[in-house]
């Protein structure tokens, strides 16, 4: 199969200063998006274009950060031609476990000490209504063993800590950001630091933080916490509680409020710079009502550099804070879906090498995903190739008789997810990434076999 058009829009860009090189990346993704939890030689065409995914992977001339500016250039283009006035800076971090890789180079502990492997932490653009629209950011690093008491590390400057990857991430991500486009940084409590709130910004740029210190407020008696939860109530919401190994999905009714507020800076942490100066925000709480029996409350507060006037003003607040497991989802298409921990690729140069084109593939799924959902009615030729299409149609239908045009994108999404194992019931929603990747793995083959006796038209 030729390479896909939308790869060679993410990396038309792409300078390597080997043309050779850069068609090489394409060609990769492009034959990963069809396999992508294949084994290199699984998804390349064939042993020819295997060795060229090692090569590639060893060379180092094969920048990641190049190819995550190609892309992340592409990804601006796509908000400029979607007319988003404003969109989520979705950041997470996440570990890439190597334990089963014995003898691999250049890999350090993880979070379990016995563990080896690296960290990558992500900030992933989204529209408000939660459409996956590139990746922004990318920070990738080793953790050293560093022989520091508990007392020590906290006493370093932020810059020689790992949570410097927050102000790092922000700065990242807001580089190009096109004129007239908000950008809205949305992160859970492991991003509550204070220095991350001063850290210079564009106007453009605004923050949203799940907040997990109590802090002290300036000329209040009251803490954080308690500022809010006795504030007056502005009005209730239901939230939609996701399933978990430890819960039940179900939907809470909570309550809201909001205040403005203006943070103290700490006093007693080593390390902090001495200019710091107090910080005003918005504070947004949200606490469920009456969560059912043996469960535990819901409750999120939330702070913005947006301003928060009235209850019309938080309830966006709550939705974006929302939207930010969709990074969360980006990782598990990365771990899962692209089998990114399971590559044997020796170095932890290979690994990242690898991962750079990988992100390309996982964000494609994750929006493969969810454009169907959000714009259902589109063509399916906005993600399917014609052959595709028309392959899936006469295998699905069990018919060679084509329509006149093309099935709309949920229709053909819904069939690629059934190739995939989904089984369309009532009660199973829209199909998630996994079915779709199947479905994805399921088609190459049918395309293949529609081509022997429907080749394409000589031009």
């Amino acid at each position: 199969m030729t390479n896909e058009p939308w790869v060679e829009k993410e990396l038309g860009r792409l300078d390597l200063g080997d043309k050779r090189l850069e068609e090489r990346a394409i060609k990769i993704v492009s034959e990963m998006s069809h396999q992508p939890m294949g084994s290199i030689p699984e998804f390349s065409s064939d042993w020819a274009a295997a060795r060229g995914v090692y090569n590639f992977c060893d060379n180092q001339r094969a920048e990641g950060e190049q190819v995550l500016q190609s892309h992340k250039e592409a990804t601006w283009e796509r908000i400029k031609e979607g007319g988003y006035k404003r969109i989520l800076g979705l950041s997470d971090t996440t570990e890439l476990n190597y334990q089963s890789h014995k003898g691999a180079e250049g890999l350090g502990p993880l979070d379990h000490p016995s563990v080896q492997g690296f960290f990558v932490h992500n900030v992933l653009a989204a529209s408000e209504e939660g459409l996956p629209l590139g990746l922004l950011s990318q920070e990738i690093w080793v953790r050293e063993e560093r022989d520091l008491s508990p007392q020590e590390k906290k006493a370093l400057p932020i810059e020689e800590k790992e949570s410097y990857k927050w102000l790092q991430g922000q700065t990242a991500a807001s580089q190009g950001l096109p004129k007239g486009v908000e950008l809205v940084m949305v992160s859970d409590r492991e991003s509550d630091i204070f220095e991350y709130f001063s850290h210079p910004r564009p106007a453009q740029v605004q923050l949203l933080v799940r907040a997990t210190h109590n802090r002290g407020l300036v000329d209040e008696s009251q803490k954080l916490r308690a500022r809010l939860r006795t504030a007056p109530v502005r009005g209730k919401i239901e939230v939609e509680v996701a399933k978990s190994a430890k819960r039940p999905a179900r939907t809470a009714t909570c309550q809201v409020y909001y205040q403005t507020v203006k943070l103290k800076p700490p006093k007693k942490r080593p390390g902090l710079p001495p200019d710091l100066k107090p910080i005003t925000l918005s504070a947004v709480l949200v606490r469920e009502m009456r969560p059912p029996p043996g469960e535990k409350a819901i409750e999120w507060l939330l702070l913005t550099t947006l301003p928060v006037s009235d209850f019309s003003a938080a309830l966006p607040i709550i939705d974006y804070y929302t939207k930010r497991w969709l990074v969360e989802r980006f990782h598990f298409v990365l771990k899962s879906g692209c089998a990114l921990e399971d590559r044997q690729l020796r170095t932890a140069e290979r690994l990242q090498r690898f991962l750079a084109l990988a992100n390309l593939v996982a964000w494609r799924l994750l929006w493969l995903t969810y454009i169907g959902r959000g714009q259902p009615d589109l063509p399916c030729t906005v993600a399917f190739a014609v052959v595709e299409w028309q392959a899936l149609y006469a295998f699905t239908q069990q018919t060679l008789l084509l329509p006149d045009h093309p099935p709309s994108l949920a229709q053909a999404t819904l069939w690629l997810a059934q190739l995939g194992g989904f089984l369309a019931r009532k009660s199973d929603g829209f199909p998630g990434p996994k079915v779709l990747w199947r479905g994805w793995t399921r088609l190459v083959d049918i395309v293949h076999s529609w081509l022997l006796f429907h080749p394409p038209l000589l031009a």
